[in-house]
């Protein structure tokens, strides 16, 4: 003798909403965007390096640094490994007191500026593509923090494939705080 088993669902009055059957036919995946690594920013430090960001695993990735603070105002700079040039970006910033936004830009410069930091909160919310991958890597970039907000985009001018990331201030020091890696799981 076998026995068969039903499972059914029923909405909040009780009529049958779904069975076991019909929910199968959906197709679950896995989430969207996977953590990689959690590095934690030392103390008094002007550099924070991740080794092993990036692999053949994802194309693109999110980079968020969170939390600490620095010596000063101060701005968060972006490498991948050791290379110091061909870095293009622009940035635009608006300061929560006036209505004016500033922009800046550079070309073939030694980094990206990609965030920014105070004495109570080191800030940078990025996504960026294809640095494992041997083509130009591009990057987008927000922050928010109490003086003003910004946003930054940018590429690399080669096609290195990278696997970790540097973050640098631009003045000072930074402490605590950390950085985390996540992937864009591959469709």
């Amino acid at each position: 003798m076998s026995t068969v088993r039903c499972t059914t669902w029923q909405n909040t009055g009780g009529t049958e909403a779904a069975t076991a059957s019909e929910v199968s036919a959906y197709s679950f995946t896995e989430p969207a965007l996977v953590h990689v690594s959690r590095t934690t920013i030392g103390t008094a430090v002007s550099s924070v390096t991740v080794s092993d960001a990036f692999s053949t695993d994802y194309d693109s990735y999110k980079i968020i640094v969170a939390g600490g603070g620095g010596s000063s105002n101060l701005a968060l700079t972006f490498t991948l490994g050791a290379t110091v040039t061909g870095y293009n970006w622009a940035e635009i910033v608006q300061s929560y007191a006036s209505p004016t936004p500033s922009s800046s830009g550079n070309t073939n410069a030694a980094s990206w500026n990609a965030g920014r930091g105070d004495t109570t909160l080191l800030t940078m919310n990025m996504d960026i593509h294809s640095p494992f991958l041997a083509e130009y890597t591009s990057l987008e970039s927000v922050w928010s923090r109490a003086m003003n907000i910004g946003r930054a985009g940018g590429y690399l001018d080669n096609t290195t494939s990278y696997t970790a990331l540097t973050i640098t201030t631009s003045s000072g020091t930074m402490t605590g705080g950390t950085v985390d890696v996540y992937g864009y799981a591959k469709a």
